[in-house]
């Protein structure tokens, strides 16, 4: 079987000859360990940095090959892709206050986080026009894209991530999250309007990727934290299922599954995920009761995950070993499952956590004759 077609099978609930290997996203750091070479692909604030410096296409082009190479060494069978800045997008270096710490010209304030890598935005600026005006774009945000559908997309399977728009620099922030389940008991209204606008969009946005040679889109948002979800079941029956099952509708429409991203533990809503249309769930936490979501759903949804990302970071590889052999006896059977981890490979991914994974996974994860 090719790679594509292992996920194809497990999306159908069929048995492939082995169990299918994908991630959601894939940092630079693990990517750098198993080159052994300095990359750009998900660079965070290294990649940020270059783009200040005026190195665009030097961070596209180690995206590339990088992302490329990294799934043929690691025989990975889903790779997710996404969009890149423009060549004609317009990078403003803002002004540094101390060696972790900057401000744009709209008075953003930026903090390098030693954790993850980021940049965050830690306080917003009040003068966003201040900022430079982004020229519409050029076309350029697909080069990523379209060199690894030219490498990769007869053989493995593609969910894009982002299909349309394109992105400049981007921060990651931690704001606004109290004002947003405020508006769930305070402004129930806006929320469920705003989720039937990004159902609405769905289809469209997967029509765009899968033309341009994807096999699907990765949709998704964070509806819970490690203790349950952020909003009770009754508000998300109400205020968001209507716009998730817009949003399966138009994607299978556009004929494609739904792979549908969340953290958190989920359990309590997960039924009504189900019921909307979603197709494979990533990420299954350790937190989350797995073997009764396979018990339940299993012949309806594919599970994505199964692999501890604190285990991948902090844990021996015989740790990762027993895990992954235990992911696979009890989710692989039926199909319906691919490994990976449980949320990403972030960049505290050990090397040797990770070829332990694949190592269980290629020798020990065939489904026999």
């Amino acid at each position: 079987m090719t790679p594509k077609q292992r996920v194809q099978a497990a999306i159908r609930h069929e048995e492939p000859d082995r169990v299918p290997i994908g991630e959601f996203a894939v940092d630079y750091a693990i990517i750098e360990k198993v080159l052994g070479r300095r990359s750009y692909f998900r660079g965070k604030a290294q990649e940020i940095r270059a783009l200040w410096d005026g190195h665009r296409d030097e961070v596209v082009e180690s995206a590339k090959h990088d992302i490329v190479e990294f799934v043929r060494r690691t025989g990975m069978d889903q790779v997710a892709i996404h969009m890149v800045p423009c060549k004609n997008a317009v990078f403003e270096r803002p002004r540094q206050l101390d060696e972790r710490t900057w401000e744009d010209s709209a008075g953003n304030v930026l903090r390098y986080s030693d954790q993850t890598h980021d940049l965050m935005l830690l306080q917003p600026g009040e003068h966003p026009e201040k900022l430079p005006q982004q020229p519409p774009p050029d076309g350029t945000q697909w080069e990523l894209f379209d060199h690894v559908v030219a490498e990769l997309g007869e053989t493995h399977y593609l969910v894009a991530r982002g299909a349309g728009g394109a992105p400049t620099v981007g921060y990651f922030t931690a704001l606004g999250l109290e004002e947003q389940l405020m508006a769930i008991v305070e402004r129930p209204d806006d929320v469920k309007a705003a989720q039937l606008r990004h159902g609405q969009a769905a289809g469209e946005a997967t029509r765009r990727a899968l033309e341009r040679g994807a096999d699907a889109f990765f949709w998704g948002e964070d509806y819970g934290f490690n203790s349950g979800p952020m909003m009770s079941p009754r508000h998300f029956q109400e205020l968001y299922v209507p716009g998730l099952k817009l949003l399966c509708e138009g994607v299978h429409a556009a004929g494609a599954p739904v792979f549908f991203h969340s953290c958190g533990n989920l359990e309590p809503i997960l039924e009504p995920m189900v019921d909307a249309g979603i197709d494979v769930y990533q990420s299954i936490q350790p937190i989350e009761p797995i073997l009764e979501y396979k018990r339940l759903y299993g012949h309806r949804l594919t599970l994505m995950g199964g692999m501890d990302l604190h285990l991948l970071a902090r844990g021996t590889p015989d740790e990762v070993r027993s895990a992954a052999r235990l992911a696979i006896r009890h989710l692989a059977p039926g199909g319906g499952f691919i490994l990976a981890s449980s949320h990403s490979l972030g960049v505290a991914t050990q090397y040797d956590n990770l070829m332990a994974m694949l190592e269980v996974a290629h020798t020990e994860g065939g489904y026999g004759a």
